[in-house]
């Protein structure tokens, strides 16, 4: 007969126990787990702060990613390099972005500079008369640039903003001058996943879309930004590969290098404005 000390040691025994014990840990975890926030008892001020203090936690930013420009009967790929301090300034550096004639360019709170490779020309100017347009064939805001490449959407709310539940999903939405405004909560991370702009019309005329969020840094940042303009049937995707937040940037990543022989050109309104595309005569 089988003694209680024996069964107790037993290979079976020991295997109910070690199953139990799982058992018993999984369930303290799962019970010790913090449930994200009811946004339903905040107000619209109180869900912009919240998203606010993520996007004041970076300090630095570098990153490296693949770029994807389609625009109707046309798409350029290509990777660029990012570096951004933040309050003000930043630095893209594109290569192999076919049809897209910026190679780097550069834009603080004071003065911007913006290389063409190709027309070998460096335009350089006071940041308030910088217009992005004049650069990129994609539709984005000069004001944007920062927002656009982090990927972290910001929401500036007004006595029109209300909250509403579709799902398990928070959706803040409101009036602007341009239309109705939603923005897509997570409640977990207090990001903006999605946002949308939608005309008086009722055409959605700019989306953006913020996914693979990571948290690096102390800050939650998505891998994946998409900014889709459907009624222009443009859009642009900017897939990180690698990033680094509040980590040191050397002075030197910010400088832009250009070939010995380049062309400047003023751009502003103070100096006479060339025109982009048509032969130059470079200003004094």
């Amino acid at each position: 007969m089988q003694r209680p000390v024996d069964f107790f040691f037993s290979k079976h025994a020991r295997l109910t126990i070690g199953l139990g014990l799982a058992w018993f840990l999984s369930s303290c975890a799962a019970t010790s787990e913090v449930p994200p926030p009811n946004l339903s008892i905040f107000t619209p001020a109180d869900i912009s702060t919240r998203v606010l203090r993520n996007y004041r936690k970076l300090a630095s930013f570098e990153g490296r990613a693949r770029i994807i420009i389609e625009l109707p009967g046309q798409g350029y790929r290509g990777t660029s390099k990012v570096y951004m301090s933040f309050p003000d300034s930043v630095f893209v550096k594109t290569e192999a972005i076919l049809g897209i004639d910026v190679g780097a360019l550069f834009l603080d709170d004071r003065y911007f500079a913006a290389y063409a490779p190709r027309e070998n020309t460096l335009y350089y100017g006071e940041a308030s008369g910088f217009d992005l347009h004049d650069f990129l064939q994609i539709e984005i805001e000069t004001e944007e640039l920062m927002e656009v490449f982090v990927g972290l959407d910001q929401i500036v709310p007004d006595s029109t903003y209300e909250l509403l539940q579709d799902g398990r999903e928070t959706i803040l939405s409101g009036t602007t001058p341009a239309g109705t405004v939603r923005f897509w909560i997570d409640p977990g991370k207090m990001v903006v996943t999605k946002s949308e702009v939608i005309d008086h019309a009722g055409q959605t005329i700019l989306k953006r879309e913020f996914q693979r969020f990571a948290k690096k840094g102390g800050v939650y940042l998505p891998r994946t930004i998409k900014i889709t303009r459907p009624v222009a049937k443009e859009r642009l995707t900017v897939v990180y590969t690698n990033q680094k937040v509040n980590k040191k940037i050397a002075a030197s990543k910010f400088s832009m290098k250009t070939s010995k022989n380049a062309k400047r050109v003023y751009w502003g309104d103070n100096r006479p404005r060339v025109e982009r595309g048509q032969k130059r005569k470079e200003t004094d």
